[in-house]
């Protein structure tokens, strides 16, 4: 019959210790980074760590102009990335990608970095992870569609229709940094009657078309008109075609009016008696005026996303 060796304390205690040790969970690594926006100002934001191997979402929310942040996380390999909360921001993703790494290697031209698909970031490993930095804001459309999936706002399958449509990288345009800017606000205009609404678009800087700001002023319960700030001289335009943007929607009002400070699209989207229509709108600065590229019908369940 077999027997049991017996062990002094000392080493049962120490075979206890050790075995204690072995099964607790590891410490939390500190992974720090910030966001590299190419606007004027950071837009209020939420950042995301995404373990790879286990779908563990982490999330930090950062209010307006805080580009800095840090997560507490278990080992493991992660995906990180941010998304804005503001208006016409909502569909656009910053991330840490392998352009992100291209960049950093000093024999490469920014120019050869054409890699926008998400790098896996390694935390628990001997060293602790480099800060990052959150710079590319041109994911290829797989990454961005997969962010999409893992925030559960992913669109259904998109028909014939849709895939034709416009795309805001289509119609980039350059972000500008203004100087001394001034708003034009000539007395008993319309403009003076929103003074401090463009103030405050003039403060918070540049989110359309590279050097413009579009703020939505209200018209009624149901209703928003559209401004544009220029900054490259301080003056105040009132679309027409965005005179009155009904806000009404069977879900989904975020969506009504999308664009992004990098490009010259903005995408109007609204209810036409039983069906959902999405205006691709194209700003000509020169004109100072939008004109429609294309409008793309629907149905409101799959617009809602429940056909």
């Amino acid at each position: 019959m077999a027997t049991q060796a017996a062990c002094s304390p000392a080493v049962c205690a120490g075979v206890l210790v050790a075995a204690l040790l072995q099964s607790s969970p590891a410490a939390a690594v500190a992974l720090d980074g910030r966001i590299l926006y190419p606007g004027r100002g950071v837009p209020a934001a939420t950042v995301y760590a995404r373990n790879v191997e286990t779908a563990a979402l982490h999330a930090q929310v950062l209010p307006r102009n805080e580009d800095t942040f840090r997560f507490e996380l278990p080992a493991g390999k992660y995906w990180v990335f941010v998304r804005p909360s503001e208006p016409g921001l909502t569909e656009l993703y910053g991330a840490f990608s392998r352009y992100s790494v291209c960049r950093l290697q000093p024999d490469h031209l920014v120019e050869t970095c054409v890699d926008h698909s998400l790098q896996d970031v390694e935390v628990g490993g001997a060293t602790r992870p480099a800060p990052l930095v959150l710079d590319d804001w041109f994911l290829d459309d797989a990454a961005a569609a997969e962010l999409d999936r893992i925030l559960g706002t992913a669109p259904p399958a998109p028909d014939e229709a849709e895939l034709g449509r416009p795309r805001f990288s289509e119609y980039r345009a350059t972000a500008e940094a203004p100087g001394e800017v001034k708003l034009d606000l000539p007395a008993g205009s319309k403009a003076a009657s929103f003074a401090r609404e463009l103030r405050g678009a003039l403060a918070r800087g540049a989110n359309f078309a590279g050097a413009f700001a579009i703020v939505r002023l209200a018209c009624d319960a149901e209703c928003v008109q559209i401004a544009l700030v220029d900054f490259s001289d301080g003056s105040v335009v009132f679309p027409e075609s965005l005179a009155r943007v009904s806000t009404v929607l069977p879900c989904r009002t975020d969506r009504v009016l999308s664009w992004r400070e990098d490009s010259r699209l903005l995408e109007l989207t609204r209810r036409d008696a039983e069906t959902i229509v999405t205006d691709y709108l194209l700003w000509d600065a020169a004109r100072r005026s939008f004109s429609t590229l294309a409008q793309y019908r629907r149905n409101p369940d799959r617009f809602c996303g429940t056909e």
